[in-house]
């Protein structure tokens, strides 16, 4: 193919050639024109409208692609309704709403009660963890205590014994 860039102006007019030469490959075939294709005329767009438009082909087209454009709609419409009603009855609403938040109550009474469960289970995991070490510090504790009771202290006990002795002498006053 020619792959020459050509761009007309806007008051120009593409020729024949022009177009031709556009559109045959270059090969070694191609460079010099025969007998029939340079006394052949190339028809233009509007001449090949005018042509199908005397054969009544593309009147018979546009005619046929309305006739199934409209005799098949892409989405069918609905009839009106005769009244308009709610298409779900209010009590069926109100239900909906009651059972949505009973059902809402329930879920946070139920993560409440396992909330309270998941902290039960981790105290007593915890005192079961710090048993063994309460025990020892008690009796740390304890023999301490015992230790300080025992031999520490200096322990002082003081009895005192007294006798006393009364005379009355009796005589003369």
């Amino acid at each position: 193919m020619n792959h020459s860039q050509y761009q007309p102006g806007r008051n120009s007019e593409l020729t024949t050639e022009q177009l031709l030469a556009s559109l045959i490959p270059d090969t070694p075939a191609t460079l010099t024109p025969t007998a029939s294709a340079a006394g052949a005329e190339v028809p233009s767009v509007a001449a090949l409208l005018e042509l199908a438009r005397a054969q009544g082909v593309l009147q018979a087209r546009l005619d046929a692609n309305d006739a199934a454009r409209t005799a098949a709609p892409l989405l069918p419409v609905p009839a009106a309704p005769a009244e308009l009603r709610p298409i779900v009855p209010r009590w069926a609403v109100g239900a909906a709403v009651a059972g949505l938040g009973i059902g809402g109550g329930v879920l946070l009474l139920g993560v409440a009660v396992d909330m309270l469960a998941a902290g039960a289970a981790a105290l007593a995991a915890g005192a079961a963890a710090a048993l063994p070490f309460l025990i020892v510090g008690g009796v740390i504790v304890a023999a301490m205590v015992g230790r300080r009771k025992g031999g520490g202290r200096l322990e002082i006990t003081q009895t005192m014994t007294s006798t006393m002795t009364q005379t009355i002498k009796g005589g003369r006053r």
